[in-house]
């Protein structure tokens, strides 16, 4: 599901053959943690996000990451840093392979080991909060449009740091990456503003006109 979309309890239960009652109670835990939209009588719906919230999630994601790197590479061994090596080559395979999904979940599974070998509970539990909010920002955001081959290589300079030892290298490697895919989709994210802005602008110009009849928003074209 993507941002905006609106929850179908009866879809959602048929999908997964269970009842409506864990569906509600599972869409209330989202509502309380802020994933979710309640609109009055329409239901929930997944959250949009705007280019502020891309600005938050990234920097404080690189601020969750960038300290677990400088906590867990004074622990890695040869053996663990080569577990990221392993990673990145699992991923140009997949890349090659035009496996998106795989792609994604190590690409995940990348930053994720990397919280967990800082053997700190609450860096791992800052990481899981913001991983969940970065799925469902990035949901709409194609990262891979032009090569799945480079979205995989680019992590390739983040095991070669790993590899060499080097904590700030780490940091350094990481921090660009991170930036990289922060800017791609912010501007994503701009765009949709710019978007919407105009699309709300032409219809106050429609309901200011008594000599133009309404239009249903949908079938608006949207520049």
């Amino acid at each position: 599901m993507k941002p905006g979309d609106r929850i179908n309890e009866a879809e959602l239960a048929r999908r997964f053959g269970i009842s409506r009652n864990p569906i509600r109670e599972a869409i209330s835990g989202l509502l309380q943690r802020g994933f979710l939209v309640s609109e009055p009588r329409r239901g929930a719906f997944m959250r949009s996000f705007t280019a502020k919230d891309v600005d938050d999630v990234f920097s404080f994601r690189i601020c969750v990451e960038t300290f677990a790197i400088r906590q867990a590479m004074p622990m890695m061994d040869p053996a663990a840093r080569a577990e990221f090596t392993a990673i990145v080559d699992h991923m140009i395979e997949a890349a090659k392979a035009g496996d998106v999904g795989a792609v994604r979940h190590l690409d995940v599974l990348l930053h994720r080991r990397l919280c967990e070998r800082s053997r700190n509970r609450q860096t791992l539990r800052a990481h899981e909060a913001i991983d969940t909010e970065m799925q469902m920002l990035m949901a709409s955001v194609d990262l891979f449009a032009e090569s799945l081959i480079d979205g995989a290589s680019a992590h390739v300079p983040i095991a070669e740091a790993i590899m060499g030892g080097d904590p700030e290298k780490v940091v350094a490697a990481l921090t660009a990456h991170i930036e990289q895919t922060w800017r791609h989709a912010r501007a994503f994210y701009e765009e949709l503003e710019r978007a919407e802005a105009a699309a709300s602008k032409t219809r106050r110009k429609r309901s200011a006109d008594p000599g133009v009849h309404p239009i249903d928003p949908s079938e608006e074209e949207i520049p």
